[in-house]
């Protein structure tokens, strides 16, 4: 999981969703405004009403439903409404069941009666039913969202997207986000699909933050013992791997999922991998430097890169009084090395000398190594995206015309999560050469952004859980 983001946030320009259809809005905002207000039902017979076809957005599909209008209430086929929201329709005497069988909601109504039941509690319709012709119509607001579904302005939702704080947004292998919410109960991972539909996919809060696979079958992380555990995160199914306790922190799987690296010791100070299959750890260096993070490994798995964070170095006199303790920082920073693994008893090499606060370390399939920097003095106003030369012979500037907040290289994709100079906060892919192409755009605050191997983003954009597909945008949570 990424270290706290410590750079700022920016005001940003934002990227409206809009309804794909006017139509489809047009439909669903009537009924939800009728809803609140207080109208006689008509005295005319349901027999002189007139039926008309009315598109609505339901689920993320533009579909029709038959309507008629009662002093100007619009009502909706309870039939069509039902088809296309899953739910079910029985008879119960001169009554009419309707059951969501996924939210397990039931309402039951009475053509002709204001008055209905929802889970066996009274409550009322503005308009009562009307039965037209054989076919029942009812309150498109009221049925929907006694039955567990929700109603906004854009579209209508079988079930009601879950609210409150997300973050650390993963997909898995079927490309359904699972993200973490905070709450009463405590930390809860959800899994949610395109439309915003959902369950609980676990509560172990150990597995919030777990290293993806590159197939994204399996998410890495350490139970509170220090052992490696791998979490299906098609199924929730937790199994340990090996039974090394040692510390692990900034795991890292390796291109072909069959080995993961991490930072190994209770100081940091070496680095290491364990086997998937057989639970073998092996180590790869120990020498004896501490604060060790964020290791990057190369898909051929010959290099390693990593960031060194160099503390200040503490000084008293031969008596080690408190007065005269001192620490110089003239040379903390976070520094970036590299390690050749195919060469036996090779040595790090320091690729970075700058004071810099160094943050989002990424291995490039070229070789490259790209970080981003950040000036603790203030003085270059931007975070700027550096890159290292493959042969770390040089440093240069990859991107500093926007203000970088977040870098990371997925699925042979390079995202950018970054605050422009008009102020908004914008999500682009880069090419090799550093050139940006906008994915997405918004006023809202963004912090943290993922990408699927397909392409598909997910963000965390006001605490939300917002899918990005190409030009299509869909908040999944509310």
């Amino acid at each position: 999981m990424k270290r706290v983001n410590m750079m700022k946030k920016s005001k940003v320009v934002g990227m409206l969703l809009a309804s794909a259809l006017v139509s489809s809005a047009v439909a669903v905002g009537t009924a939800g405004a009728a809803a609140n207000v207080n109208v006689t039902p008509a005295k005319a017979s349901s027999a002189q009403l007139k039926v008309s076809n009315k598109s609505v957005l339901i689920d993320g599909n533009l579909v029709t439903l038959r309507s008629v209008q009662v002093n100007k209430v619009t009502l909706y086929s309870l039939r069509d409404l039902s088809d296309n929201i899953g739910a079910s329709i029985k008879r119960s005497g001169s009554n009419l069941v309707i059951t969501n069988n996924v939210t397990e909601h039931n309402v039951l109504i009475t053509t002709g009666d204001k008055n209905y039941q929802v889970d066996g509690n009274t409550s009322q319709f503005t308009v009562a039913p009307q039965n037209v012709s054989g076919t029942h119509y009812v309150e498109l607001n009221s049925i929907v969202e006694s039955l567990g579904g929700e109603v906004n302005a854009e579209e209508l939702r079988s079930i009601a997207r879950l609210d409150g704080e997300f973050s650390a947004p993963v997909f898995n292998v079927n490309e359904n986000v699972i993200a973490t919410r905070e709450s009463d109960a405590g930390l809860q991972l959800f899994q949610l699909n395109a439309q915003g539909q959902y369950e609980v996919f676990s509560s172990n809060e150990n597995t919030i933050g777990a290293a993806i696979s590159p197939d994204h079958s399996y998410g890495a992380f350490t139970n509170e013992n220090g052992v490696l555990n791998l979490v299906n995160l098609s199924t929730g199914l937790v199994k340990k791997v090996g039974t090394d306790s040692s510390v692990k922190t900034d795991l890292k799987w390796s291109a072909d999922s069959k080995k993961i690296y991490f930072v190994q010791g209770d100081k940091q100070e070496k680095l290491a991998y364990i086997t998937v299959d057989t639970g073998k750890v092996t180590e790869l260096l120990a020498d004896k430097v501490e604060n060790k993070a964020e290791i990057q490994v190369s898909d051929d798995g010959k290099k390693i890169v990593y960031f060194v964070n160099v503390t200040g170095v503490a000084s008293t006199d031969k008596a080690g009084t408190e007065e005269s303790l001192e620490i110089d920082y003239s040379k903390a920073g976070t520094q970036v090395y590299s390690l050749d693994t195919s060469t036996k008893g090779a040595k790090p090499v320091q690729l970075t000398k700058e004071l810099d606060n160094k943050m989002f370390l990424s291995l490039l399939a070229d070789g490259r190594t790209v970080y981003v920097s950040a000036d603790p003095d203030g003085v270059v106003a931007n975070n700027v995206l550096k890159v290292i030369s493959a042969d770390g012979a040089s440093v240069t500037n990859l991107v500093a015309d926007v203000d970088i907040i977040s870098s990371e290289w997925v699925a042979g994709k390079w995202i950018v999560l970054a605050s422009a100079a008009d102020g908004s906060n914008k999500v682009f892919q880069l090419d090799a050469a550093g050139a940006k192409t906008e994915l997405y755009s918004t006023t809202n605050d963004i912090s943290e952004v993922s990408a699927s191997p397909t392409g598909v983003l997910v963000l965390i954009e006001d605490g939300k859980v917002v899918l990005v597909q190409g030009s299509k945008t869909t908040e999944l949570t509310k």
